[in-house]
């Protein structure tokens, strides 16, 4: 099975193709004019020309990049895909010095006087957000110069790390995986397969390592040195910004998960008991799954579980879902030279979607559908707005996919009664909770730790160190220190972007966020429902705290935090109780 991209484009040779290809050239040029309007036209007018240039420019952008990417994520090999991410990535080089004259005409203008402009009212946000990042220009010359070479550095070391992956070997009992195959084996019911899987894992990363550290380390290296040019504060700053994220919020969050690592590790350690293991639980059997649901689902059993866990929240949202599945919009099975993990294509030009994964049967794997299917609603709902409104920050973007996570454990543990048949579904579910608040705590650690070093170059053993060293810190003693990932930077491609760095408090901040949502829909569904569309579509439209207020949430205060945390802390004191009967 395979998605269906033909509402793209029918192939590389389909002549709406090239016609759009010929469109964004037309469009480009026409934008490039808009520096000669700034002193010939008046203020209104040059804005307005400016967002109508920009959406069309978006619409077709997004259509074309989206095909080559997603053709490239099934076939990594794929060199047509390659050439013409490139090519597009150099038309849009062209419009850097317009972006740069733009930017610093609108820095000074006093927006609120063109309110009564329906256009700009509906873009105000975007356009304010534009205005403050003129602090952060470097010259005209100076940013496209640094908007052409990114192309051959940065983007060209996040590609070879995504290559070397998705094409890497792994001898696993005499027959050869794919990494994404031996990843999920960390799921498997015996605990043998599972480590023998993990070390075959690890014993792979070591043909391929050096060059993938050399990548990280250079992509590192380059985010610090383009900040201190731009005259960023902190390495955090331009994450945060884009973000739309206070400071005090994140530092609100990240302290409430500091705070409750203790009881994670207590989770972990009677899990590592629970296993046989004295000694914190390791690495390998982090994912092993216990209780009496040894269930391996077919895609179609998947299906039928999110259809109807989906269902019993809103019949939109399982609407939403049958579609997406009906209409092949997601392609599910691993398979050599597809990237591994899971992700989810928002296209609401054509008001779809596309969802990979690399489903095998596990409960997570269905968890990982429902996550990947939340995306796509979000999508969906987001796709009624104009296009200069059509991208969500970061940690909002998990909003809707933790929720719809949420959702289907639920109705699962609704279905059960057996303890040993509801620890499968609440242990799975901690599992996740594990991985986005204490995993992705380790990868907060560690990717601040190795700017740190980023004055000059990372080795591969300075990056297993630090690893090794954060996740000590974020697990605490609920890990065997003996047997940890020193790799966790190698596998995980949220490292290696030069304009996405931290993509992983994110998670974090949608897990309980989510949380705390879900909580909310609890006290009043009918209420929750019509004002929850709502919220996802202000997503693009407001500042993450901003966004929280509309549902009564102070995301500023450490409370909220500890609130969703202790939501979490009941089914590890279930969960617990349960393993210890």
């Amino acid at each position: 099975m395979n998605w269906d991209l033909n509402d793209l484009y029918l192939g590389f040779d389909d002549p709406k193709y090239k016609k759009d290809f010929d469109e964004v050239s037309k469009l480009i040029n026409e934008y490039n004019e808009i520096p000669l309007l700034i002193n010939k036209d008046d203020d209104l007018t040059v804005i307005l020309k400016y967002i109508e240039l920009n959406q069309r420019l978006i619409v077709l952008i997004r259509t074309l990049s989206s095909f080559n990417s997603l053709t490239n994520a099934t076939d990594v090999s794929n060199q047509e895909s390659l050439v013409n991410m490139s090519r597009l990535s150099r038309m849009l080089n062209e419009t850097t010095a317009t972006d740069v004259i733009f930017t610093r005409f609108l820095k000074d203008l006093d927006l609120n006087k063109y309110l009564d402009n329906e256009i700009i009212k509906d873009n105000l946000f975007q356009l304010q957000k534009n205005q403050k990042s003129a602090k952060y220009l470097l010259t005209e010359k100076e940013e496209v110069l640094y908007s052409k070479l990114r192309q051959v550095s940065s983007s060209s070391w996040g590609q070879i790390q995504s290559l070397l992956t998705a094409k890497l070997d792994v001898e696993v009992d005499n027959k050869i995986l794919t990494l994404s195959e031996v990843r999920n084996l960390a799921y498997d019911n015996n605990q043998k397969v599972r480590k023998e899987a993990y070390e075959a894992e690890l014993k792979s990363y070591e043909k391929i390592d050096e060059v993938v550290a050399t990548a990280l380390s250079n992509i590192k290296r380059e985010v610090v040195m383009m900040n201190e040019l731009r005259g960023y504060e902190s390495i955090l700053e331009p994450t945060l910004i884009r973000s739309n994220m206070e400071e005090r919020t994140l530092t609100a969050m990240i302290e409430a998960m500091l705070e409750f690592r203790p009881h994670f590790a207590n989770y972990l350690k009677a899990k590592s008991k629970y296993l046989g293991h004295s000694n914190g639980l390791p690495f390998y059997d982090m994912f092993a799954p216990v209780g009496k649901l040894e269930k391996t689902y077919s895609y179609e059993e998947a299906q039928d579980v999110i259809l109807s866990s989906f269902n019993s929240y809103s019949e939109k949202l399982g609407s939403y879902a049958k579609k997406a599945f009906d209409s092949n919009w997601i392609d599910p099975f691993p398979k050599k030279g597809k990237r591994g993990g899971a992700f989810c294509s928002n296209q609401p030009q054509i008001k779809q979607s596309r969802i990979l994964s690399n489903f095998t049967g596990s409960l997570s794997d269905v968890q990982t559908l429902a996550h990947e299917l939340g995306h796509g609603y979000h999508g969906e709902i987001i796709s009624e707005n104009s296009p200069l409104n059509w991208s969500y920050p970061m940690p909002l973007a998990e909003t809707a996919s933790i929720f719809c996570e949420t959702i289907v454990t639920n109705h699962l543990l609704s279905e059960l009664t057996n303890d040993e048949e509801r620890l499968s579904v609440l242990e799975i579910a901690l599992q996740g909770d594990t991985q986005v608040i204490v995993d992705i705590l380790s990868r907060y650690i560690f990717e601040t730790n190795i700017f740190k070093l980023a004055e000059g170059p990372i080795s591969k053993d300075q990056m297993k160190e630090e690893m090794i060293k954060a996740q000590k810190e974020a697990y605490q003693d609920g890990l065997d220190h003996n047997i940890l990932h020193p790799y966790m930077w190698l596998n995980k491609g949220h490292y290696y972007s030069s304009g996405l760095s931290f993509y992983n408090f994110p998670y974090a901040f949608g897990l309980l966020f989510g949380k705390g949502l879900y909580a909310i829909y609890l006290e009043d569904k009918k209420a929750f429902i019509k004002n929850y569309d709502k919220l996802l579509a202000l997503t693009t439209k407001a500042s993450v705290e901003d966004v929280a207020a509309s549902m009564g949430i102070d995301v500023t205060s450490k409370e909220f935090w500890i609130n969703s945390l202790n939501l979490i802390k009941k089914d590890i004191d279930e969960v617990i109780r349960i393993m210890e009967k």
